[in-house]
């Protein structure tokens, strides 16, 4: 009896998807790196730069700390569908975030990434974008050496965007409070200009259509 209810458990882990059920990947219209504690000072246009290049700046250098921005147009998911699941998928290659725009190979240890709602519409509109404090998907990097991909569930707030409830302004990725600091580096992600598309950002939708 025993065995057949493990066979019956291991059969549920690979049962198909749900009928009529669809999954897109949907690559982001916008991603940049943006830097937050930074002094503005008398050169922080030198100093404060955002950073739209191959790679998505998460951690602490020197007088800045890099979270990154990303925004994903939900247009291929219809309005009345039901989301099911919705997941942010990044590729890590062990680099980490250094001073100047360069990366470094990471030096191993475990980083929390917190995902958050970004309030302003506009991103550049003024110097740190306002953000909603609340929690809206993790992922834990276990070995920043190792090189590996994390899935970040995101898929309260996506229902939220489909339904307009709030304006998709994006979703910002930064190291977890306790965690973030200064002298603290972090995950330098692919972006979505990276030279190997495969390891791009994305995030995938998984929703049964509107039936009828």
């Amino acid at each position: 009896m025993r065995f057949l209810v493990v066979l019956v458990a291991l059969g549920a882990l690979f049962l198909p998807p749900s009928a009529g059920a669809a999954t897109v990947a949907v690559r982001p219209s916008a991603d940049v790196g943006l830097p937050f504690w930074c002094d503005w000072g008398y050169d922080w246009e030198e100093r404060c730069y955002v950073d739209d290049g191959q790679r998505l700046p998460v951690g602490g250098v020197d007088d800045k700390v890099w979270r990154a921005a990303l925004r994903f147009p939900l247009g291929r998911i219809p309005a009345t569908a039901t989301i099911t699941s919705a997941r942010v998928r990044l590729v890590h290659d062990g680099r980490c975030v250094a001073p100047r725009l360069r990366t470094v190979p990471c030096e191993g240890g475990s980083f929390w990434l917190d995902a958050h709602r970004i309030v302003s519409a506009d991103w550049f509109d003024e110097r740190e974008p306002e953000l909603d404090e609340r929690v809206a998907g993790r992922a834990i990097l276990f070995d920043s050496a190792a090189h590996t991909s994390l899935s970040m569930d995101v898929t309260a707030l996506v229902r939220l965007w489909r339904q307009g409830a709030v304006a998709n302004n994006g979703l910002l990725l930064k190291l977890t409070e306790w965690q973030e600091g200064y002298d603290v580096s972090g995950p330098a992600f692919p972006s979505s200009s990276f030279v190997n598309a495969a390891v791009r950002p994305r995030l995938v939708v998984t929703y049964t259509p509107p039936s009828g």
